[in-house]
């Protein structure tokens, strides 16, 4: 089994889209797992962009976020949040054009046990065996900012996906991603709670170009969460585009699987779903 190698670096504003973005016709599935509703905003702009071009793409939430509270909502840990923010994730999915999510309703913050691990390996199987994605993302080993369900939930989907068997009509899918941003860029930022992990520019080696209008989406998709993160608050970076000039974006770096090797450039064709090096 081959596994994409490589970096998602999403491109905003001058970068624009390949002149045959628009002539594509091949339709694609992109399935995202994460552990909490809300997770997906890191590559909320990337999804929008996928499904404004009429290809299939699948939130999946890992557990219910039923202890996620925020003082600013007013909403106590138990049911009544673990029921608003469903609500709240299936808004932010109609806001970013995809799927309704698909809510697998593990416990939040209870992933750490063998029951639970084993009953989560077993539906993200089912799930990516039902939907046949040609790519997947998800949280990398750092999980994002470290919190434990984002750990859990990251590996577990490289597990699934590693031991897929590969082959055409497997079900699961070649190329798997992990989202991060770069270290170089993150440097000026102002600090974080909790802190956000980032990577070396020079292991973000794939991008995909995104507009101003899926930027959009995916900020609608934040204000729908209104017990979660701000618009304004919307992380931002910078990346060189195609055309030369600077935008903002998010990066995905690809899983360091068999047979695996890097993109030479940093940037990838919307159609190429794939990480492997042709």
């Amino acid at each position: 089994m081959r596994f994409g190698l490589g970096v998602l670096c999403l491109l905003v504003g001058s970068a624009g889209l390949p002149a045959d973005a628009a002539a594509q016709t091949t339709r694609h599935t992109l399935v995202a797992v994460f552990a909490h509703p809300d997770d997906e905003r890191i590559v909320g702009p990337l999804l929008a962009r996928y499904a404004r071009e009429g290809h299939e793409v699948y939130l999946v939430i890992a557990t219910d976020g039923r202890k996620g509270v925020r003082d600013h909502a007013g909403i106590p840990a138990g049911d009544s949040l673990a029921h608003v923010r469903a609500e709240e994730a299936r808004c932010a999915a109609r806001q970013l054009g995809i799927h309704p999510p698909i809510l697998l309703g593990f416990e939040d913050a209870g992933l750490a046990s063998f029951a639970s691990l084993e009953g989560l390996e077993a539906k993200v199987d089912s799930v990516l065996r039902a939907l046949q994605p040609d790519a997947v993302i998800s949280f990398g080993p750092e999980g994002g900012t470290g919190h434990p369900d984002h750990r859990l939930v990251g590996d577990v989907v490289t597990q699934v996906v590693q031991g897929g068997g590969g082959g055409s009509g497997s079900g699961i899918a070649q190329a798997l991603y992990y989202p991060s941003l770069p270290t170089e860029r993150m440097m000026d930022a102002p600090a974080a709670q909790p802190t956000i992990a980032t990577l070396p520019q020079r292991y973000l080696t794939v991008a995909v170009p995104f507009t101003p209008a899926d930027l959009e989406a995916g900020r609608r998709s934040l204000r729908a969460i209104a017990r979660s993160t701000r618009p304004r608050r919307w992380t931002r970076s910078t990346a060189t585009s195609p055309t030369g000039g600077a935008a903002p974006c998010i990066c995905v770096p690809g899983m360091a699987g068999q047979s695996a090797a890097p993109r030479s450039s940093p940037r990838t064709r919307p159609s190429e779903w794939s990480g492997a090096a042709p």
